[in-house]
């Protein structure tokens, strides 16, 4: 029997009970529309919530602190190694990172709070983190200039790199009202001049003295006496986030400086103030940028196997993801439930088909039909249903998609972007709740016409087991 044949024959049979075949298919349809959506609802979820973090910050960057990881430290206390000196993070430390595996680079950042006082004119003063950080890897970690350019080795001692709004944050010490320029536009739309221009005044930087504050103070004047240094602005920073905060580093009101001479800093103010300072320093904090998302998680491992704690939204991403997985898994299987009623549905049209053709199919074994012939007419009888219903499932399904996100939209109101970035996906304006992805559709579609083969096994199999002459004699 010609492959032609057997599929006339199968639509055939279909077509002559329209509305059991109807009736079967629409129970396919129902359980493929249960899957896709509740999947999508949460394919939607899961993408809102990548999008979360990643505009929170880069995905392969790694915050690392001194001191053991819990986890670390349980499983090397069981060990039985000695806890009671862990690592310091300094020089040594940031080059190991640097010779890890998959770290495409890393940086020490080091904060002035109060050590030192950048001014203009012995008049204004900065008001603002003074950070310092390896020059040479500021490119690597994705900081780009809107102005000027990144200085060379020889300058490191003198350059500073500004954010782009740095010159905002001068104050006029002089003034005890309006003291002070913002960056934003005023009710008449118009933004005004800083008090300085960091590319053509002289910027200085004086050792603070103890009793002075920090710049957290109003009152802080420039102090004296302590040692002055010139200092340079060679670049401007460029912002690309929009709104008003920053990701990953401060690009706005920060300014930057060379990490060891922000030590050299830090040492010189406490040499000043007579403060006790240990002899091994360590960097505030270290950041580490791994070459993908991908080897985020062993590049945490490897650094917390050196004896210090990370944090990195990668690592975030994956607990929600697995969140997220585990309320896809448990709502897939409960519209899994209406696609195995589909299921039985199937092989009960079958079966009663098997009862009704009786005749038709010791006819064909009488006429030397193959065995095999038998099995697979009725194979794609119940494969035609799941391919059907499959179809239209995803159809519908789609229309489904597209109405929750109008109705949860509308519902959601005001708070649609807050729920948004919460539960859904924002796309050209409208919340996306529900996605349905390409990956979905080929594997709803192929589950669909998976069960009508499997349900129809057995009914197959039956058929072709019936006796030629007692089916001939069968009315």
């Amino acid at each position: 029997m010609k492959i032609s044949d057997k599929i006339s024959m199968c639509l055939r049979n279909l077509w002559r009970r329209k509305m059991r075949t109807f009736l079967t298919t629409f129970g396919v349809v129902i359980g493929t529309c249960a899957i896709i959506v509740m999947v999508s609802l949460g394919v939607g979820m899961d993408k809102a919530q990548s999008d979360m973090l990643e505009g929170m910050g880069n995905l392969t960057l790694i915050n690392v602190y001194e001191g053991y990881d819990y986890e670390t430290y349980q499983a090397m206390q069981a060990m039985g190694r000695d806890m009671s000196n862990p690592p310091k993070l300094n020089y040594d430390a940031v080059r190991q990172m640097k010779q890890l595996p998959n770290v495409r680079a890393a940086t020490p950042m080091e904060y002035l709070w109060e050590e030192v006082v950048l001014h203009v004119d012995e008049r204004y003063c900065y008001r603002g983190n003074v950070i310092g950080i390896d020059m040479e890897s500021m490119e690597a970690f994705g900081f780009s200039l809107e102005e000027g350019r990144f200085p060379t080795k020889s300058e490191y001692k003198t350059a500073v790199v500004a954010g782009s709004q740095a010159a905002y944050r001068f104050t006029d010490t002089k003034r005890k009202r309006d003291n002070s320029v913002s960056p934003y536009p005023d009710e008449y739309g118009r933004i005004k001049d800083p008090f300085v221009d960091l590319q053509k005044d002289r910027l200085l930087c004086n050792i603070n003295k103890q009793d002075n504050g920090s710049y957290y103070d109003d009152n802080q004047k420039v102090p004296t006496g302590n040692g002055t240094y010139p200092m340079k602005v060679t670049g401007v920073l460029k912002t690309d986030d929009e709104g008003m905060v920053d990701r990953d580093f401060n690009t706005r009101s920060a300014v930057y400086i060379d990490v060891t001479r922000a030590q050299e800093l830090r040492k010189e103010y406490q040499k000043k103030n007579k403060i006790r300072s240990s002899a091994d320093t360590s960097y505030n904090q270290v950041y580490v940028m791994a070459d993908s998302i991908d080897t985020v998680e062993a590049v945490e491992a490897a650094i917390k196997n050196l004896g210090y704690s990370t944090y990195s939204l990668s690592s975030q991403r994956k607990e929600m993801q697995k969140s997220t997985r585990t309320i896809q898994m448990i709502l897939g299987g409960l519209a899994g439930i209406s696609l195995l009623v589909a299921a039985l549905g199937i092989t009960n049209t079958m079966i009663m088909s098997i009862y009704e053709r009786t005749r038709e199919i010791g006819i064909m074994k009488v006429l030397g039909c193959v065995v095999g012939n038998i099995r697979t007419i009725f194979l794609m009888e119940a494969g035609c249903i799941g391919l059907l219903g499959g179809v239209l499932g995803i159809g519908i399904s789609y229309g489904i998609s597209f109405m929750l996100n109008v109705i949860l939209n509308k519902a959601s109101g005001d708070g649609g972007m807050m729920m948004g970035g919460m539960y859904g996906w924002s796309m050209g304006g409208m919340t996306q709740y529900s996605i349905i992805p390409s990956w979905l559709v080929a594997g709803a579609l192929a589950f669909a016409v998976c069960i009508g083969l499997a349900s129809g096994f057995y009914p197959a199999n039956r058929a072709v087991k019936i006796s030629a002459l007692e089916a001939i004699k069968h009315e």
